[in-house]
């Protein structure tokens, strides 16, 4: 028994890749086209990948400078800042410590100071205290509660970052 030779099915060809358009949204573009017939009627020219990833990149590096500018303004004129622990008493739950801070520039502004042990002022253990605001070339004297050093006084130092 022989078969009738059947035919053969076409080979099926796979969609071809759509976006929707960058300017409304409708869907069905070809992936060639950014805009569709109705935001691009003239059918000019469409951008090219390499333009539109150029102004994404200059606008990022002009937000870049802008932020460094502004950073500069804000930033200039504060500190140098030196710190000095004046002195250490016990206090519940810790070390109460006071410090003088001195702000020799021309803004008020605040710091953060870091507590050390005077005799490991590097690698040793340390805490963190933030300043109130110091006005500009003057002095002011804070206390802070340390909770990192026991009970029992010893001596520190404090070191005073400009931010």
């Amino acid at each position: 028994m022989s078969h009738p030779s059947l035919p053969l099915a076409r080979p099926v060809e796979p969609p071809e890749p759509t976006h929707p358009c960058i300017r409304c949204g409708k869907p069905g573009l070809a992936a060639e086209l950014a805009l569709c017939e109705l935001c691009n009627p003239l059918e000019l020219a469409q951008p090219s990948a390499t333009q539109v990833h150029g102004i994404a990149a200059l606008g990022i590096l002009s937000f870049i400078v802008i932020l460094a500018v502004l950073g500069r303004l804000v930033l200039s004129g504060s500190g140098p800042f030196t710190g000095v622990v004046a002195a250490v008493v016990p206090a519940d739950g810790g070390l109460s410590v006071s410090v003088i801070v001195s702000n020799g520039g021309s803004k008020a502004s605040a710091t953060t100071c870091r507590i050390v042990e005077a005799s490991r002022p590097i690698g040793g253990v340390g805490e963190l205290v933030q300043t109130p605001v110091i006005p500009a070339a003057s002095s002011l004297t804070f206390s802070a509660t340390l909770t990192k050093f026991g009970a029992a006084p010893v001596p520190l130092a404090a070191d005073c970052q400009t931010p």
